[in-house]
């Protein structure tokens, strides 16, 4: 049963959803503080446990009073967290290390960085020795929440559930998997959403923001909690309970067998040590330990295990037994026939035998002895001072899979326009180009990845400047937008954020809009390019934020106004000839991210009755997109907009109508042509058209955005348009196509840590930023680059030899017994560069000139073994990828997208990608790469 409140008895006010029918807004209650007879944490800041929960369980499910026996409630939930102990103390005191460790699979470090800061500045322990009980207290009796959405306010009892590994409210109708958690935002980083749902500044400590993936979307639950006891505690668990589960898939995943079967044993059977000769655990238990902590495997192969393990035959295996299962699970074969072909008979091996290993197999040609050595002690075993094949395995788990800044010598010193530039097109956007909500949360997401020019849509409201797409969607106030993008600039990148903005708006509201840029960018905005010199590097422009906006034809000197056509021809991607036609988007659950302004106010059945709002709770509105708001919209297209001097002013690069590449504005350094992938289609099937635009991006700027076909925010393949020098090629983020993984790869590299990095810049290949002086000096070029790359031909070998910890698949049509993983490869390249296609495979079957299957491991999802290989020789690297899929049947468990030339040589582990783009934490693939100068034939 789900109590309306979290205070029994009370009288229940008026339901939300009749309030909102009425456009009304509930009347702010005083803050109350809950009753000790309800069954929520009761948490006492004063002393060092949990407050004494009252006898009534009045509303509550007797199935979830809190169990008497502590041991036995602990057992229940080991698959969530480790009980206090003196045994584990040490392991539970360093499982949360918020400076290196994530909350989720793909968490933001920005937002780690503030609970450490609120934790300090609290003088709060997130190590806390009390979070089991914390985890037992939620489990069994739960904890009130108010949780905040668009249009309602209402209480919940929030619980955890050890079998599922989640969070439930709303009488178990609402499940959030820990293993789901993006991000966990608090303080200054949920700022955003508070101001939003206009709740007050004093809640501002009582707030979190649980940031998840559910159905391939991006979903957030905000609550706020009665008092900052209660706050702590569900922090508490939450952070800690998921970064407890990772530690325990770490352990099986990495050579530390011994640490997991110990805890799992004494969680699960017993902490005595003359328990551990009892033969306890039977093949059930084992096989929902391994569902718990996503081994999947099928129950054949399972069982297949157990039996080896299970010595004495009884069917239940005891500690040591136990402890055979876990080693036998995670064997490495394919680590151990490596590790023996270097060490042959000897059983460790030394620091020449490594050093030969890194230098011939590996090609670490930067690594000298003495970094090397470093290498090697930092491996070696203390006692032996030699190279164990655990120790060896570890290493090569942790070793770096694509080459850093400093490898590559990245130089970012030439001009702006010599680079490609990773682009967004409409940033606001989350999902398809028509009837969409816009989100700040798509700013955050694409800015985190490297993003380095985004786009802003602005458009009257009748509470100033919004951001939205088109005149019958809903709206987030500019302000916001600015804030975010402020907050989030140099998050991943310290190189020049471009923003390209798209004015629809009256003359009032482009004022705001400029006096809200200077001031929210102020000390960082960039307005001084002289079209007399070249544009300023990459290295100049650290830390600075471009505005482009587009330039009028026309200027009235009396007026001190520019004035332009809004229209979708003069290269606008806004595209108003559809984006004007649909209404806005109705979503079935407002914890799915909309605006971070505001989106149109529906009427709700209400989930309870009886729920209490909160005090200070603010009007929503002016935020709201009404009708008449939109309707207001509508207007601005009727005739054209008038683009004020100061606006322009603020700018250094200004779009420009593209006519020809003769005219006057197309030789100033400060312009940026912006054409739709099918403008530039259409030009390059005239050659002289298509040199000449090739010939113009070695001096200036373009930018290329998909076509309003592509509704459904798919992408075009962007090789082709780098290849004619475009800088910024823009793509729908949000849409993790191949398109965009190919994006993503060319802008991903790893720094010095071993950490995915995103400068947002990559300097064109010397063949594409060479100033020539005629059209014809540049087909002379081009003819003598390919004889060059003919005559030097590159073999690339790519062995895939197995997989790691693969994705637990969702429910589908796959049953168990089906179950068995294979490979695709595929190698990405333009035409021109591919000499000879797929040409040596092995167990391998060959499916295109480019691309390979290897064969399937049935049964096995925790360490597969495919010794795959496909080889293939190319002319050039420059504009050449690998797309490895991992499937089972049509199912698509992961990929990954590498640029070639980016992938370190040797063996390396490198990381799987979801299908909407999340890194999973433990899934890898081990592969071996070898690039090698090709004999000519």
């Amino acid at each position: 049963m789900e109590l309306n409140s979290p205070s029994p008895g009370k009288k229940h006010i008026q339901s939300n959803s009749k309030v909102l029918a009425n456009n009304e807004i509930m009347t702010p209650s005083p803050r109350r503080r809950l009753s000790s007879k309800t069954n929520s944490l009761n948490l006492n800041s004063s002393s060092s446990s949990l407050g004494t929960s009252s006898k009534q369980t009045i509303g509550l499910n007797t199935n979830y009073r809190i169990v008497r026996n502590l041991k036995l409630l602990l057992r229940k939930t080991a698959g969530l967290v480790y009980p206090v102990q003196e045994s584990s103390q040490a392991l539970l005191n360093s499982s949360l290390d918020l400076a290196t460790t994530v909350v989720g699979p793909a968490t933001s470090q920005p937002s780690l960085q503030d609970i450490l800061k609120y934790a300090n500045l609290h003088n709060k322990s997130l190590l806390s020795e009390n979070i089991s009980k914390i985890c037992c207290k939620l489990q069994s009796e739960g904890v009130f929440l108010e949780k905040i959405t668009r249009n309602k306010r209402r209480w919940y009892l929030f619980k955890l559930d050890s079998e599922s590994s989640s969070l439930m409210w709303k009488q178990g109708n609402k499940i959030l998997e820990l293993d789901s958690i993006r991000d966990v935002r608090i303080g200054k980083m949920a700022s955003n959403y508070r101001e939003e749902y206009g709740i007050s500044d004093s809640y501002a400590d009582l707030w979190l923001t649980i940031i998840y993936s559910a159905s391939n979307k991006l979903k957030a639950l905000h609550v706020i909690a009665e008092d900052k006891d209660r706050f702590d505690a569900f922090l508490n668990v939450i952070c800690g309970l998921v970064s407890r589960r990772r530690k325990l898939m770490e352990s099986i995943s990495i050579p530390d067998s011994e640490r997991f079967a110990k805890i799992h044993w004494e969680t699960t059977v017993s902490e005595r040590e003359e328990d551990r000769s009892s033969d306890t655990l039977t093949f059930m238990e084992v096989s929902k330990l391994c569902k718990r902590f996503h081994i999947y495997c099928s129950k054949d192969h399972l069982w297949k295990i157990f039996n080896i393990a299970d010595v004495n035959n009884n069917q239940l295996l005891n500690f040591k037994e136990f402890q055979h299962f876990v080693e036998l699970l995670r064997e490495r074969n394919e680590v151990n026939h490596i590790w023996k072909k270097l060490v042959k008979n000897r059983t460790s091996m030394n620091l020449d035998t490594f050093w030969y290993f890194l230098r011939y197999v590996q090609m670490e040609d930067v690594l000298t002895e003495n970094e090397c050595e470093i290498l090697f002690d930092k491996y070696k075993n203390p006692k032996t001072l030699l190279l164990d094949e655990e120790a060896f395995l570890q290493y090569l788990r942790n070793v770096p899979f694509m080459t850093d800044e400093a490898e590559n010598s990245f130089d970012y010193s030439k001009p702006l326009n010599h680079y490609f530039i990773a682009s967004s097109h409409n940033t606001y956007l989350l999902g398809k180009q028509i009837a969409e909500t816009p989100s700040v949360e798509a700013y955050i997401q694409v800015l985190q990845q490297g993003c380095r020019s985004v786009e802003i849509d602005i458009w009257d409201d009748e509470c100033g400047p919004v951001v939205c797409h088109g005149v019958l969607t809903a709206a987030i106030p500019l302000g916001n937008v600015l804030k975010v993008i402020r907050k989030y600039a140099f998050i991943s990148s310290p190189f020049p954020l471009i923003i390209s903005l798209e004015i629809h708006c009256d003359k009032n509201n482009q004022k705001i809009t400029k006096e809200k840029i200077e001031k929210i960018f102020e000390g960082f905005l960039y307005t001084d390019v002289k079209d007399n010199d070249d544009l300023p590097s990459p290295l100049e422009l650290r830390h600075k934020i471009i505005i482009k906006s587009k330039k009028p034809k026309h200027y009235d000197a009396e007026a001190q106004i520019f004035t332009t056509e809004s229209s979708p021809k003069a290269g606008s991607s806004s595209n108003l000839d559809y984006s004007s036609t649909f209404g806005s988007s109705h979503y079935d659950d407002s914890e799915e991210y909309t605006s971070t302004g505001s989106t149109t106010t529906k009427s709700r059945k209400s989930s309870i009755s009886g729920s209490k709002p909160i005090n200070n709770i603010q009007q929503m509105s002016p935020n709201e997109p009404t009708n008449f708001n939109r309707i207001k919209r509508i207007g601005t297209i009727a005739g054209r907009v008038v683009v004020i001097k100061d606006l322009i002013d603020i700018s250094a690069i200004y779009g420009v109508k593209y006519r020809n590449f003769s005219l006057p504005e197309s030789k100033t350094v400060s312009h940026c042509f912006s054409l739709n992938e099918k403008k530039v289609n259409s030009m390059c099937k005239d050659i002289s058209l298509k040199v000449s635009l090739d010939k113009h991006n070695r001096r200036y700027l373009m930018r290329l955005y998909p076509h309003v076909f592509r509704y459904k925010s798919t992408n075009f393949d962007p090789i082709y348009y780098w290849k004619l020098g475009i800088q910024m090629v823009a793509t729908n983020w949000q849409t993790n196509d191949l398109g965009q993984q190919i994006n993503l790869a060319m802008f991903q590299l790893t720094n010095q840590k071993n950490e995915i990095a995103h400068s947002g810049y990559v300097l064109k290949p010397l063949s594409l930023r060479s100033k020539v002086g005629k059209v014809n000096e540049l087909i002379s070029m081009y003819k003598k680059l390919r004889d060059e790359n003919l005559s030097q031909p590159t073999e690339v070998k790519i062995k895939i030899l197995s997989g790691q910890l693969l994705p637990k698949i969702e429910p589908s049509s796959t049953s168990d017994s089906d179950f068995a993983p294979y490979v695709i490869v595929k190698f990405i390249s333009d035409e021109e560069s591919i000499m000879n296609p797929v040409h040596y495979m092995k167990n391998c079957t060959k499916l295109s000139d480019t691309e390979t299957r290897s064969g399937s491991c049935p049964g096995n999802g925790f360490n597969p073994v495919w010794n795959a290989e496909s080889n293939i020789t190319l002319s050039s690297l420059d504009f050449s990828f690998i797309h490895i899929i991992v499937k089972t049947g049509e199912t698509m468990l992961a990929s990954c997208t590498i640029k070639i030339d980016y992938l370190k040589r040797g063996y390396r582990h490198l990381p799987l990608y979801s299908i909407d783009g999340e890194r999973y934490i433990f899934s890898t693939l081990f592969i071996y790469s070898e690039i090698s100068q090709s004999e000519i034939e």
